[in-house]
C-alpha cells in the first residue's frame, strides 16, 4: 500500500515553504532522495499536490498536502472483523488475532480502527480500550465524542467487567490469583516486556483471578478476570505463575526468542513466518465485557466466540495456523 512521507499522514506546506517549487520543498523537506531522485518520483506519477500529480516547478501555497506515494507493502493483517452488537452509539467487533488496533511501526493502514473507519465511512468511530496484535476478541467503539468519553471513564474506573480466556503451559490444579505489581521489565532488553514483584521498576498495582476451564494432556483452558488494566497484565501474571501463554513469543522466553521473531517478520512481511513449533498467535481471547450504556443506562454483555485453535493445543499441539 501507499506509503506518505510523514509516515502515512502526507506533509503540510508551512509557511516558510509558501511560494517554494515542489522539487526545492522535497529536497529540503525529504532529503533521504536527492534531486535526481526525487524529479525521477515527480516524473514517476508517485508525488501528489493536493491530492493530485504534480510537476517538479509547481509553486507551492502554505497549508496544501504534499504526498509521496511510493509502493511500499505493509505486512499481511488478518482482516476479517466480524461484528458483535451494534446500535446508534455503540460498535462491538470481534478483532482477529494478526491485526494491530492502530497504526504502528509499519502499519499504517491495515489497522482495526483505519478499516473500521473507511469500510464504514465512519471516520468519528474511535475504540475504548485496546488489545494486543495477537489478542483476539470483544474490542468496543464509540461513534461520537460523548459516548466515547463515557466508556473510557468506565473503563478507567474499573466498571467494565472483562473475561479473557487462554490456553496456557502445564496443568493447573485449581483456580488462582495473582495479586503482583507490573511494570517495565528490569533485566530484559526488550523495551515493551513488563514484569511482577521485585523483577519490575516502577510497578503499578495489578490483580487476576484465574480460574480453571479445562484441562488437556499438556495444557490447561483458564478463564482470566482482571481486576485491573495494566499494559500485558494477563501475559505476565501468567508468565508470574509458571503458567505461560502457550505461543506467547514474548513471555515465558528469552529476549533472544522475541528479538528473533521480529527480525524474522521484517524480513518477511509476515508475523506468521517465524516457526518455533507453536501456534502462529499467542492463545489468549477476550471472551466478553460487560459495559454501561451511555445512553440507556444499561448493563450489555458481548461476547465474542473462542477460536477452535484454542481447544486443538490443549493436549499440547494442533495446527500453526
Amino acid at each position: 500500500m501507499p506509503r506518505e512521507p510523514d509516515a502515512g499522514l502526507g506533509s503540510l506546506v508551512p509557511p516558510n515553504a509558501h511560494g517554494r517549487s515542489l522539487i526545492e520543498y522535497l529536497c529540503a523537506r525529504f532529503p533521504y532522495h536527492d534531486r535526481a531522485r526525487w524529479l525521477s518520483e515527480i516524473a514517476a506519477g508517485t508525488v501528489h499536490v493536493g491530492g493530485l500529480c504534480a510537476v517538479a516547478d509547481r509553486v507551492l501555497r502554505r497549508g496544501e498536502r504534499v504526498s509521496y506515494l511510493r509502493p511500499d507493502p505493509e505486512p499481511w493483517v488478518d482482516d476479517r472483523i466480524a461484528t458483535l452488537y451494534e446500535d446508534a452509539c455503540v460498535l462491538a467487533v470481534d478483532k482477529p488475532a494478526h491485526l494491530p488496533m492502530h497504526a504502528d511501526g509499519p502499519f499504517r493502514r491495515s489497522t482495526l480502527v483505519h478499516l473500521l473507519q473507511s469500510r464504514r465511512d465512519e471516520p468519528s468511530l474511535g475504540p475504548c480500550h485496546r488489545l494486543d496484535r495477537e489478542t483476539s476478541g470483544v474490542v468496543l467503539f464509540a461513534r461520537d465524542d460523548a459516548a466515547r468519553k463515557d466508556l473510557q471513564q468506565q473503563f478507567e474506573a474499573g466498571t467494565v467487567a472483562k473475561s479473557y480466556v487462554a490456553v496456557v503451559r502445564g496443568l493447573v490444579a485449581a483456580d488462582f490469583v495473582v495479586d503482583a505489581p507490573i511494570g517495565h521489565a528490569i533485566a530484559s532488553a526488550v523495551t515493551l516486556r513488563r514484569a511482577c514483584g521485585p523483577a519490575c521498576r516502577d510497578g503499578k498495582p495489578a490483580r487476576t483471578s484465574f480460574q480453571v476451564v479445562r484441562r488437556g494432556a499438556a495444557n490447561t483452558l483458564l478463564r482470566a478476570l482482571p481486576a485491573t488494566g495494566r499494559t500485558h497484565q494477563i501475559r505476565a501474571h501468567l508468565e508470574h505463575a509458571g503458567h505461560p501463554v502457550v505461543g506467547d513469543k514474548l513471555y515465558g522466553r528469552r529476549d533472544e526468542d522475541y528479538l528473533a521473531f521480529i527480525a524474522d517478520a521484517k524480513r518477511t512481511g509476515d508475523a506468521r513466518s517465524w516457526r518455533d513449533g507453536g501456534p502462529q498467535r499467542h492463545l489468549l481471547h477476550a471472551e466478553a465485557l460487560t459495559f454501561r450504556h451511555p445512553i440507556e443506562a444499561e448493563d450489555r454483555t458481548v461476547t465474542a466466540p473462542l477460536p477452535d485453535l484454542f481447544f486443538a493445543w490443549l493436549d499440547g499441539g494442533g495446527p500453526t495456523a
